[in-house]
């Protein structure tokens, strides 16, 4: 309490100064038959729960949790998946929807190809590079041009360049775009199942790094496109591409993991 108390004419009302601020208050009879009452709300988590959580973050070996999604995933992986004579693996997408609700793309994908044209056409080491990309592609066996006949059920993916010619190392990174929808409002991605992110959290993985006195790293080159795709849904991964402006369109199937 500090000195200085000021009362109100007609009311019981108390304004009391404190280290704190000014105070109200209100008396009261004794007889009065209402009660004042006083409480105050404090955090207390339960011992046991703060426990719990503190090993949970000490362990840096914790598992995520599973969704019923990634339960599909990995029981579709197990049932359809295959290695040929070199080990690489054979992998078929994990299908939630039946492909006739796929609708048509191959417009949409001429058109797409058309306007990377022009933006090609005006720079000519961003042209270049995305020559060398394809090219590189198709060298290696990662896609193959194929004859369209019209039958059976297909997908065309539109693909663009993140083109940064700053950049002292990776210039150009190409994009296949299996999240554009056809006619049916359907894409490629949307009629897959999602497995989510199987990889640990970044952080669990420093840590651990870490607690070993030796530690490398290394980089494999194109890791997914060391997985191939099922031949039978190499359809759904069908992209358009030509030497030139004026050149006649060329399609071709991917035939890796994209």
């Amino acid at each position: 309490m500090l000195p200085g108390q000021f009362k109100t004419e007609g009311s019981n009302v108390i304004f009391q100064n404190t280290v704190f601020r000014i105070y109200r208050f209100r008396s009261t009879s004794s007889d009065a038959k209402g009660k004042e009452h006083c409480g105050f709300i404090q955090a207390a988590d339960n011992l046991e729960h703060s426990i719990k959580k503190f090993w949970e973050i000490e362990n840096v070996e914790i598992d995520s949790v599973k969704t019923s999604e990634l339960d599909i995933c990995e029981d579709h992986f197990k049932n359809t998946h295959s290695r040929d004579d070199q080990g690489r693996y054979t992998v078929a997408m994990p299908l939630k929807e039946d492909l006739s609700c796929l609708g048509e793309f191959r417009q949409t994908a001429i058109q797409r190809l058309n306007s990377l044209w022009k933006r090609l056409s005006r720079d000519k080491e961003y042209l270049s590079l995305y020559e060398k990309f394809l090219q590189e592609y198709e060298d290696l066996g990662h896609m193959r041009e194929i004859k369209v006949d019209g039958s059976g059920v297909s997908f065309y993916m539109p693909h663009r360049g993140v083109y940064r010619p700053e950049k002292s190392t990776t210039k150009l990174r190409t994009v296949f775009d299996a999240s554009s929808p056809s006619t049916s409002g359907k894409s490629l991605n949307s009629i897959q199942f999602n497995s989510e992110l199987v990889q640990e959290d970044l952080f669990f993985i420093m840590v651990r790094f870490r607690k070993h006195k030796y530690a490398f790293t290394t980089d494999i080159e194109k890791m997914f496109r060391m997985i191939n795709i099922h031949p039978e849904q190499t359809c759904l991964q069908r992209i358009l591409w030509k030497k030139g402006i004026g050149e006649p369109i060329k399609t071709y199937e991917l035939t890796t993991v994209t």
